[in-house]
């Protein structure tokens, strides 16, 4: 049973929320703490960023039939602006994709490649599903690295969402 538009449109929503929250964390980091390899998932936050913002690109454009053979990393977006100005840029570009989406059209299958080459054939609802997870995923990581490099931290799960949402509609 796919998802509902309105409740896949609603994940992207917290995603792209989400994202905004870990930036304004992230500033409370120095450079030298934002830049530093810690030894955990892509080595330092502003890499894990740009790896958590490219996915989402890579995504977007296989949604769209496009093959793009590698995915963006810190050398395309060496920096906290660079990032900072893109980043918005990518959740615009996959709102005005979800945004021409019918909900039939939401269920059709996308077959992609990924970067090694595989072949797969997943419906769509389940690939949004699978961008907005992701993203969460890093999330997690992104607080635990902005903690350990003196930042303070953000809540930014589900329900904290729908409570700033309702605050702030």
């Amino acid at each position: 049973m796919a998802a509902s538009k309105e409740h896949l449109g609603r994940m992207l929503d917290f995603m792209r929320w989400g994202d905004s929250q870990m930036i304004l964390a992230a500033r409370s980091v120095n450079d030298e703490g934002y830049y530093r390899e810690q030894g955990m998932s892509l080595g330092s936050i502003h890499k894990l960023m740009v790896h958590a913002m490219a996915a989402q690109w890579i995504w977007l454009c296989r949604w769209r039939g496009e093959t793009p053979d590698r995915i963006e990393t810190s050398d395309d977006y060496p920096t906290r602006q660079a990032l900072e100005q893109h980043w918005p840029l990518v959740h615009a570009a996959m709102f005005d994709f979800f945004g021409l989406q019918s909900s039939r059209g939401l269920e059709k299958i996308v077959e992609y490649r990924n970067t090694r080459g595989e072949v797969f054939a997943v419906p769509l609802y389940e690939l949004i599903l699978h961008v907005v997870d992701h993203a969460t995923y890093h999330r997690g990581q992104l607080n635990s690295m902005i903690k350990r490099a003196g930042g303070t931290p953000v809540t930014v799960g589900y329900q904290q969402y729908v409570i700033q949402k309702a605050r702030h509609p």
